[in-house]
């Protein structure tokens, strides 16, 4: 009975894959520093000390596809 229903499908779909044009614009330079910091503080923030990697420390210049962030001024735990 599978074989007959399966003869009965065509073997392929043609679906139309929707597109979805989105604006280029760019955040302004706070919203990428705190978000640059806030990803920071989640992924790296057990090894530099408490209070460290805040948005006045991380210079963030993101674009779409590429980017240049600086952090200065953070201070490791020793321990």
């Amino acid at each position: 009975m599978f074989s007959v229903l399966s003869s009965l499908l065509p073997t392929s779909f043609p679906l139309p894959i929707p597109t979805i044009s989105l604006p280029s614009f760019a955040l302004p330079t706070s919203i990428q520093r705190r978000f640059v910091a806030f990803v920071l503080q989640k992924s790296i923030g057990h090894l530099v000390k408490p209070g460290q990697l805040d948005s006045t420390q991380v210079d963030a210049q993101l674009r779409l596809g590429n980017g240049v962030v600086k952090v200065e001024e953070v201070l490791l735990d020793e321990e």
